[in-house]
């Protein structure tokens, strides 16, 4: 207690009104300061990382199933798939490479064909900007378009006398002397019913259409490249997937929505180590200001530590009063670094300050997300920088050479 009370008299002194009084406040300020802005960083990071997993939870199943040898496979598994407690729907999925064309426009598409409690996953019906999903009436085969396709076909939806040409490499072809009378493709056509928007990289190369009509296109009868899963509650998705692939064994992959992005949120999270290393480098050196205020004051107050010496303090008690007072700054500076990074986000989250100046984006402000994980990291980081940056000061000013001094002066 000794310690302690005579740190935070020695910071928080009102008597004078001195250079070091002036360093306190810097010291504080710059550690506040830099946690704000660290509170900020990562939750901007934490606000785009929740920003793409929306947008791609709009797209990706829950759960992804996929043979590991072969693009495709038979379509033999929904029943299996579907004696797992948790799982709500069963999809299945052929999807390939197609070209599109619509009178001179040409377009490269990957054709999704979907089964028909395709619509019970809830996802693309959602994102729906004209028309309906649908893929069949009156014995005609239709399909949803994304909207960059939609645009660079100039395809319309509300008429049924447009008909979009899909072509398919025919793999059974042979390549020989007699090419030109080998048909290299398959063709059908496909009517417009309605378009899809959720993101340009989506909107630009998908197309949904029937699982039958996939597999007639591709020459796939009863194949399939994957299964997607819907969950009763998402979140037992872990369980779930052990479940499945004991189930399914080796020869399958079953994916999570996050590890069919695994490459993509990675990145952010290699980012946001980053951001660590960086605003901790930031600390440290926003630390100096304590570590001359502390060796400023050991020489200011020589004659303060002589008395508290004769009287018996003991060394580690002068001592630990240099390291409570690096505490009491690191503490402080945690607190309104905090504080004010919680009312930055805060404020920014409810009303969307800071806004994005581009027309394409899905968002219209900056997105945040603040975790008290973040806060405890960055809190427990600025306390740790403050105590390393008062070890030193306080062995300078408790050495035995030092003490001598004192006390001949004081003397």
């Amino acid at each position: 207690m000794f310690s302690i009370k005579a740190a935070t008299r020695l910071i928080f002194s009102k008597k004078k009104k001195t250079f070091i009084n002036f360093l306190s406040i810097i010291s504080i300020s710059t550690l506040t300061i830099g946690a704000t802005a660290m509170i900020v960083v990562l939750s901007v990071y934490n606000g785009l990382e929740n920003t793409l997993k929306s947008v791609y939870n709009d797209f990706d199943p829950e759960i992804k199933i996929v043979k590991k040898e072969n693009i495709f496979f038979e379509n033999v598994l929904i029943n299996k798939i579907r004696s797992v407690k948790n799982v709500s729907a069963v999809t299945s999925v052929l999807e390939n490479k197609v070209i599109l064309q619509n009178k001179e426009k040409e377009v490269v598409a990957n054709l999704k064909g979907v089964g028909e409690n395709f619509i019970d996953q809830k996802r693309i019906i959602n994102n729906m900007t004209e028309g309906e999903f649908f893929f069949n009436q009156n014995k005609l085969d239709y399909a949803v378009f994304g909207r960059g396709i939609k645009y660079s076909l100039g395809i319309t939806s509300d008429t049924d006398f447009q008909n979009i040409k899909v072509y398919s490499l025919n793999n059974t072809g042979r390549l020989n002397p007699m090419l030109l009378q080998q048909n290299l493709f398959n063709q059908k056509n496909l009517k417009v019913a309605g378009v899809f928007a959720i993101e340009n990289s989506f909107d630009n190369s998908y197309v949904f259409s029937s699982l039958l009509f996939a597999q007639d296109l591709f020459n796939k009868k009863n194949m399939v490249s994957s299964y997607e899963v819907k969950l009763v509650d998402e979140s037992k998705i872990i369980r779930t997937k052990e479940e499945l692939m004991t189930l399914l064994g080796n020869e399958y992959s079953v994916l999570s929505n996050i590890e069919q992005r695994e490459a993509l949120f990675k990145i952010l999270g290699t980012e946001k180590f980053v951001v660590y290393l960086v605003f901790l480098a930031i600390l440290f050196l926003s630390s100096i200001n304590i570590f001359f205020l502390l060796i400023m004051m050991g020489v200011q107050k020589r004659k303060d530590i002589a008395i508290m010496y004769s009287f018996g303090a003991k060394r580690f008690q002068i001592r630990n009063i240099f390291i409570f007072q690096g505490l009491i700054i690191g503490l402080t500076s945690g607190i309104f670094g905090s504080f004010f990074g919680w009312v930055i986000t805060w404020t920014q989250k409810t009303f969307g300050v800071i806004q994005i100046e581009m027309t394409s984006s899905l968002i219209t402000a900056y997105p945040v997300d603040f975790l008290l994980k973040d806060l405890f990291n960055v809190f427990i980081m600025v306390i740790v920088v403050s105590l390393l940056a008062s070890v030193i000061p306080s062995i300078i000013s408790t050495s035995k050479y030092n003490f001598s001094n004192i006390n001949k002066s004081f003397v």
